[in-house]
């Protein structure tokens, strides 16, 4: 009964724990990429939601995470199995005699040794794969943390473009409503009134689209940080930054990516796991289970039989050939996979590169050459309609143009902060250039301002200088006619029925206002004219 009981003592002490996740070699992996791990338990966002503090959310909360924590318990666990040893068998017998007289007992202990042949290759195998997916928990933190930031991007995008857009459909309102006033005095065609207000409906549309892309990218980015349908404690920044300095070396981004690729060295470690199979199953092919085994008879007669034995298994008609047929494919496979992750990273950071560049450069001719000109074709549009060598609805017409020039120049800068997240995920670390808002944010605030009120007693007939239209200011007129500061002409008495812009009796254009004083609105006495189209086009 020796050979059980050090059998036992031994396997006592070979036992082995566990392996666990050191936290600091965690997070070592995780600052290369430029991502810290939360200390403590994250409470619920509120008040600015910053992009540190979504991606702080999403790895704690997150159910991904979770389950990449579980899958390496479960391969922690494969690493216990790998050095424990196969529990011996243990056989007991009666045998009764046919002609009568007493039984005969056997015990009979065997305990296969081929496990212990091949305990240390088999730890090697299972550490490696515990290590392949420590690493691959690691880069799914990245990936999360990747897709949190272009969410956070573009719900920020997609906020400020909301806005801009609501601007727009407010000029398309205002050009609607005055088409109103003008039908009503007759001074404009059902066709043109049908055009304006064909442009307000499609310009509300357009605002109710851009709302529901708001709503659908913060429901995404609360859905990301764990928080799905969570939406109205938090808020995101008004703006976008400005992008940030050129990235040049694409080269070096390759190497880099190609060395620090948390995804490439956790198949690293597989195929040392893959490799170490092939060489156990080739070492030990011709070996079956060998069981070596203590045998103890007593005979009827009292008799005690004390005896050993061995059983093995004969290399005859299988010699493991499909055995290491498998292992050899699955290290094939696995350098197959290797190679084509490889060009799968080259290219993605090709690509994304590509990409950076293209919407960098777009955005640059957006912002310097796009821009100032709608502005300046706005401006010299301004002064023509004060003029009354057009009317406001070009204006106003124009000027929506000009909104919907800044909306494009946003969705621009949007897919450039969203292409240098993915060119830095792709990477496997932060890119040059300085930290994001250091270059300052573009700012779409200055395209709203109060309206400015217009004294038609310091002005004479085409002289708006009191009014701010360089600033926009002609664009909020709030929600209805109420709000329109200095816009009512209907209080302005003595201009009732006069009609300018047409030149009715006699009076057509400027020619037609000799001897008028327009700096005296009270004192005129042309009886009840209409004065919604009025020279003041540009107040409009």
């Amino acid at each position: 009964m020796l050979l059980p009981v050090v059998s036992v003592l031994f396997l006592a002490g070979c036992a082995v724990t566990a392996p666990e996740l050191d936290r600091s070699d965690l997070m070592e992996d995780l600052s290369v990429q430029g991502i810290d791990l939360p200390e403590s338990e994250m409470p619920r966002p509120s008040g600015e939601l910053t992009l540190d503090e979504a991606i702080h959310q999403a790895i704690w909360r997150n159910p991904r995470m979770q389950q990449a924590y579980a899958k390496l318990d479960l391969t922690a666990a494969d690493v216990v199995e790998a050095s424990q040893f196969s529990n011996p068998s243990l056989s007991l017998s009666v045998m009764r005699p046919e002609g009568g007289g007493g039984n005969e007992y056997g015990v009979g202990l065997a305990w296969g040794i081929s496990g212990l042949l091949m305990r240390g290759s088999r730890q090697e195998m299972a550490r490696s794969h515990w290590e392949s997916t420590r690493l691959q928990l690691a880069e799914g933190m990245v990936a999360l943390a990747s897709d949190t930031e272009r969410a956070w991007y573009d719900a920020v995008a997609a906020r400020q473009r909301a806005e801009v857009q609501r601007l727009e459909s407010r000029a398309a309102d205002l050009g609607a409503r005055l088409g109103e006033r003008f039908y009503d005095a007759g001074n404009i065609s059902d066709l043109q009134r049908a055009h304006l207000r064909i442009r307000a409906a499609e310009s509300r549309l357009k605002l109710e689209d851009s709302r529901q892309r708001e709503r659908e990218a913060r429901l995404r980015l609360a859905h990301l940080m764990g928080l799905p349908g969570e939406v109205d404690d938090w808020e995101l920044p008004k703006e976008l930054p400005l992008p940030l300095a050129e990235v040049e070396e694409r080269q070096a981004l390759v190497d880099q990516a190609l060395e620090q690729r948390l995804d490439l060295r956790a198949l690293d470690h597989a195929l040392d796991g893959l490799t170490e199979g092939v060489a156990l199953v080739r070492r030990y092919r011709w070996m079956g289970d060998i069981e070596p085994g203590l045998e103890f008879e007593r005979e009827g007669d009292g008799t005690r039989l004390w005896g050993g034995g061995i059983s093995f298994t004969l290399p005859i008609f299988n010699q493991n050939q499909a055995g290491i047929g498998r292992a050899e494919a699955r290290l094939a496979d696995g350098e197959a996979r290797r190679e084509s992750l490889v060009q799968a990273v080259t290219n993605d950071v090709h690509q994304h590169f590509e990409r950076l560049a293209h919407h960098r450069n777009r955005f640059g001719v957006l912002q310097d050459d796009l821009l100032p000109a709608r502005e300046l074709a706005t401006e010299r549009l301004q002064e023509r309609v004060n003029f009354m060598f057009d009317d406001v609805f070009d204006l106003l017409a124009i000027k929506q143009e000009e909104l919907a020039a800044w909306q494009k120049t946003v969705a621009a800068l949007g897919d450039y902060w969203q292409a240098r997240a993915a060119l830095a995920h792709a990477v496997a670390g932060e890119l040059p250039g300085g930290e994001p808002g250091s270059a300052g944010t573009f700012a779409t605030a200055q395209l709203e301002h109060e309206p400015t009120a217009m004294d038609h007693g310091s002005m004479g007939h085409g002289d708006h200088g009191a009014m701010d239209h360089g600033g926009h200011g002609g664009m909020d007129h709030g929600d209805g006619d109420e709000g329109h500061s200095g816009m009512d002409h209907g209080d302005h008495g003595a201009h009732d029925d006069m009609d300018h812009g047409q030149g009715r009796e006699g009076h057509e254009g400027h020619e037609g206002h000799e001897g008028m004083d327009h700096d005296d609105h009270g004192q005129q006495d042309q009886g009840h004219r209409d004065h919604s189209n009025h020279g003041h086009g540009g107040h409009h």
